[in-house]
């Protein structure tokens, strides 16, 4: 029999995931806040630990952090219903064994409880150092599971240098997933330079990754330092690689293999010491199969791949998402904060969203220069007409949004009436 820890300051939780310990044949320990929690975990040395994040005064990431400082590698679940790219990263960095969102689905917690009590504790890493720098910064937003995921990726790629490969449709924040892994990684200080390969004419393109030297070629007056050169040991980011000529891709692969390169027009080798992170909108195993991708630099680059979901597999974080780009419209715009109606969101949740994240920026920022109330109503956005096909999705769409926000509903009147004995109900969603 092993000792599991729950902490969480929501009682009926604390049950819940009790009845789920002792189901599976363990003994279940229960804390209210992070200082319990540290009183108990010295007195009792359980062998693992779910904990919630948001709790008053020592929330659930501070009492982590506490514990590895204590050299206390017990493995620990973070748990949160207001999950953010910031607070998944900092879990993942802080050596948490996984990062779930409320309200927890009741066989992950058992399968991730299984797990934690058959494998060690992955050793610390680093906690990343914020400034209001970094806080400024544009930012992945989403809390929907898809988004949670791929948060959990980002941060085990901070605490190294492996080529990365991000893919997705065009608009859903491939370039953000690449600073966010730069902005919270190790080598946080050093430049992330962006070039984007479909943007620079192809005879062009060779000198903008390599540099040149005076008189490589002609109108080549002076030395130019490529972009390989400029990113020095930070991060390269190469944007819509697959539409790199196959030339090209072959010189590429040549550097990411000797990690060395020479500015056109010189002999002299330098160090390639940058991190290269690639996107592309394409499918890249299509492209390699139609002879317009190199199949090596492929694998090359395929380190680690991490997919960015489409907005339309990912509705639930809509609202969020344009609250968030409401407030960051409302304030360059220098205009008062805006609030926006509920009619507002289900006309929102009911688009097809075709440009993806980008297209609900556009959107809320069009909005929010005509608005000329206090609140955004449906009326206000400014949307096109969809499709019938997109309307028929649309009006899918809604229909699940709005039979998710009864759930909801449904799911806080269990957990006023259900008793503390059986509260399997709470981890289903």
């Amino acid at each position: 029999m092993k000792k599991i820890l729950i902490v969480d300051d929501e009682h009926a939780i604390c049950q819940a995931f009790a009845h789920m310990v002792e189901m599976e044949g363990h003994q279940a320990l229960i804390a209210s806040n992070g200082a319990q929690a540290l009183q108990l975990i010295e007195q009792q040395q359980p062998d693992a630990i779910f904990m919630d994040i948001q709790m008053p005064a020592l929330n659930g990431l501070e009492t982590l952090e506490r514990l590895r400082q204590s050299d206390i590698h017990t493995p620990v679940v973070l748990m949160t219903a207001f999950g953010t790219m910031q607070t998944a990263m900092q879990a993942v960095q802080q050596g948490a064994f996984d990062y779930l969102g409320k309200p927890v689905e009741l066989n992950k917690a058992r399968q991730l409880l299984r797990q934690m009590l058959t494998a060690s504790s992955a050793p610390p890493a680093a906690e990343p150092q914020e400034s209001d720098h970094i806080r400024s910064e544009p930012e992945l937003v989403g809390q929907s599971a898809p988004m949670q995921e791929l948060f959990k990726l980002m941060g085990m790629l901070t605490t190294n240098d492996m080529t990365t490969l991000i893919t997705g449709e065009s608009g859903v924040g491939k370039e953000l997933v690449a600073r966010g892994i730069h902005r919270h990684g190790q080598n946080s200080e050093q430049p992330f330079v962006a070039l984007n390969c479909a943007a620079i004419p192809h005879n062009l393109l060779e000198s903008e990754l390599f540099g040149h030297e005076k008189g490589a070629f002609s109108g080549a007056d002076s030395r130019r330092i490529g972009r390989f050169e400029s990113a020095a040991s930070g991060t390269l980011f190469l944007d819509e690689i697959a539409e790199m000529p196959l030339a090209l891709q072959s010189k590429l692969l040549r550097v990411i293999q000797q990690r060395s390169f020479e500015r056109i027009g010189s002999n002299t080798s330098i160090a390639l010491k940058a991190r290269i992170i690639a996107a592309t909108n394409r499918k890249p195993e299509q492209e390699v199969a139609a002879g317009r991708f190199r199949e090596d630099l492929y694998h090359r680059l395929n380190v680690i791949t991490l997919c960015v979901p489409p907005l339309r597999e990912r509705r639930e974080d809509i609202p969020l998402l344009a609250r968030h780009f409401l407030q960051q419209a409302c304030a360059e715009l220098a205009k008062p904060p805006l609030a926006i109606d509920d009619s507002a969101i289900q006309r929102l949740l009911a688009w097809p969203w075709p440009g993806n994240v980008r297209e609900l920026e556009h959107v809320i920022q069009r909005s929010a220069l005509l608005a000329r109330g206090s609140r955004l109503a449906a009326e206000d956005l400014a949307l096109g007409e969809p499709t019938k096909i997109s309307k028929e999705q649309g009006e899918s769409s809604a229909a699940i949004s709005r039979l998710s926000q009864t759930a909801r509903e449904a799911l806080r009147l269990t957990i006023a009436q259900t008793p503390e004995n059986d509260h399997e109900s709470l981890f289903h969603y």
